[in-house]
């Protein structure tokens, strides 16, 4: 499995972690926020262009106490597998983590990673590793 942060200023919190989405409080590159494919939350989606390290990047993720948490990542995928590498403050910590098709670009599925991060604020950041990577809902970062 693979891992990524989140970021803090769209985030909402509930007892099961803080929820970020994907197109607001983020940093895109080769990537843009879209409304096309129905079921997201928020006011949209990310989609990565087809283009080799294409990211998102959150940069506000907010955590009370240093540690592995649980970063879970709601996205959607037609077909095939695509992989990301998973950055937080600035390491990679996770490579290529494969992202499997959920059958449409609507239907939203859910991948749980565990990555490590520090008290305070923390950047989380995917990137692409082929030429193209799932749809990106949102985040939500939880304690184990």
């Amino acid at each position: 499995m693979t891992t990524f942060v989140a970021s803090l200023g769209s985030g909402s919190g509930t007892g099961t972690g803080t929820t970020y989405e994907a197109e607001t409080g983020t940093a895109l590159t080769n990537a843009a926020a879209e409304t096309a494919n129905s079921g997201y939350s928020g006011s949209g989606y990310v989609n990565f262009n087809g283009s080799t390290d294409a990211a998102i990047q959150w940069n506000s993720v907010y955590c009370a106490v240093a540690g592995s948490k649980n970063v879970k990542f709601r996205y959607a995928l037609d077909t095939g597998t695509r992989n990301l590498d998973v950055y937080v403050n600035g390491t990679r910590v996770i490579s290529n983590t494969a992202f499997a098709a959920t059958g449409g670009w609507s239907t939203w599925g859910e991948t749980t990673v565990q990555v490590p991060m520090d008290a305070g604020i923390n950047t989380v950041k995917v990137v692409t590793t082929g030429t193209e990577g799932p749809n990106m809902d949102s985040i939500t970062v939880s304690a184990q």
